[in-house]
């Protein structure tokens, strides 16, 4: 299946297609991308997967046809989807070779998934959903074991969460519940949003939710937060495709009415705007709305910028934000929306903003899993080099998973661009 997204043909990606889970078809499109990868190599220091493939070829002295199923899987089962590799990758759609090593990747988990399954707590892990409805009525209880070494030692041996990562916090009141009690009167002339809370604003950051919130009503827009669940991305990390889809069905049947009634939709995490705006239609590849909801999905700073062109974004600016070390985050590249926070920062009086490119190494599962916590923190450990050196006042990512690698690997507690442009303000 080729489909066209933004004028292109961008992915070939079809579940539908009944070679999708043959396993000899699968290592056959694996050994024909690694014969294209290992000729070029570079991509090898952007993450374990290289390495791994390129090792395996000079151990078989350059010849594909001789790598056994293991070392076939190991680079795609060491993947974390951030796909640095796509977005840098000279061969991609739609050049002819259409080499997509991440779609591959989630491919073969996801034939793994079909034919081996996972383990129950790795299923658990990826369940955001669920731990966040679980963990929010006992916030205060769980904040508190998860920072006892013993408890730590205990997740790690049970669940596998290596004891050194960083876990999210859990929020004492989810966002949606938060604004239906403190929703300031806004006219909204400037437009109607809906506000795709994602579970990391939803259960885990409830400051920065509150931020988000904020900014958009100082902005003079309307807001609303249905009840949408996780994206579904998380389940990528174990292949369970199946309830990737059902999180995208349920999310595009509760977005349509928003989009008929003239919302646009913005997300405030780049993973989650990815997976909405590109991999929801090949999830959901015979569902129009799907395309539909896509085409409505916006990065909170491009769409506040796309106000500022229109010379209606908000600079009444109270603070000045001294020097920030901005962290671009891996998926707001795949975005393709240009690095339009920097540029809003830049709005601030007194406000200088360095970029830093380097990847976290976090993605959802990668950096908090015993069995590739090193791996994960080695990929991280040049951002956190930059961001050391830099000098700067504060430091900024959009990502919050990748904040927590980086206060885990600094000493430095990063804050999301929109609480930047929340302080700013004043409020």
């Amino acid at each position: 299946m080729e489909l066209a997204i933004g004028g292109t043909k961008d992915f070939d990606f079809n579940i539908k297609d009944p070679k999708f889970l043959d396993e000899e078809a699968l290592w056959e499109e694996a050994k024909r991308v690694y014969s294209k990868c290992k000729d070029c190599r570079m991509c090898v220091t952007y993450c374990p997967s290289f390495p791994a493939l390129f090792d395996a070829v000079d151990r078989h002295e350059d010849d594909i046809s001789k790598l056994s199923k293991e070392e076939l899987a190991l680079p795609l089962e060491l993947c974390f989807h951030c796909k640095q590799c796509y977005f840098k990758c000279p061969y991609t759609p739609p050049h002819e070779w259409r080499i997509d090593f991440p779609h591959l990747s989630l491919r073969y988990k996801v034939w793994k998934f079909k034919n081996k399954g996972a383990k129950l707590t790795d299923r658990f892990m990826v369940n955001t959903d669920l731990v966040g409805k679980l963990s929010v009525p006992f916030a205060p209880i769980v904040n508190t074991i998860n920072n006892i070494k013993p408890v730590r030692v205990i997740l790690e041996n049970f669940m596998g969460i290596d004891r050194r990562a960083k876990l999210p916090p859990i929020n004492s009141q989810t966002l949606a519940s938060w604004y239906k009690k403190n929703r300031n009167p806004v006219k909204g002339e400037n437009g109607k949003v809906v506000v795709f809370p994602t579970c990391l604003f939803n259960y885990n950051y409830l400051e920065k939710g509150i931020a988000l919130l904020r900014v958009l009503e100082k902005n003079d827009l309307w807001v609303e937060i249905p009840e949408v669940q996780c994206c579904g991305i998380p389940f990528f990390d174990v292949g369970d495709i199946d309830a990737s889809i059902a999180k995208a069905k349920h999310n595009v049947q509760i977005l349509k009415p928003y989009v008929d009634a003239g919302y646009d939709i913005i997300v405030p995490v780049p993973t989650c705007a990815l997976q909405i705006k590109y991999e929801y239609p090949l999830l959901l590849p015979d569902d129009p709305e799907a395309k539909r909801v896509a085409e409505k999905i916006f990065d909170v700073h491009e769409y506040l910028w796309k106000l500022n062109e229109k010379g209606k974004f908000n600079r009444d600016f109270k603070v000045s934000m001294g020097s920030i070390a901005y962290h671009i985050p891996c998926h707001l590249k795949s975005l393709n929306v240009g690095y339009r926070a920097v540029a809003l920062m830049r709005l601030i009086p007194n406000t200088k903003v360095k970029l830093i490119e380097r990847c976290s190494g976090h993605d959802g599962t990668f950096g908090v899993k015993k069995q590739t916590f090193d791996m994960a923190y080695k990929v991280g450990s040049k951002l956190f080099e930059d961001i050391k050196s830099s000098g700067a006042d504060i430091v900024v990512s959009d990502c919050p998973l990748a904040s927590n690698q980086i206060e885990l690997g600094t000493g430095k507690k990063p804050l999301h661009p929109i609480e930047v442009l929340y302080r700013a303000y004043g409020l």
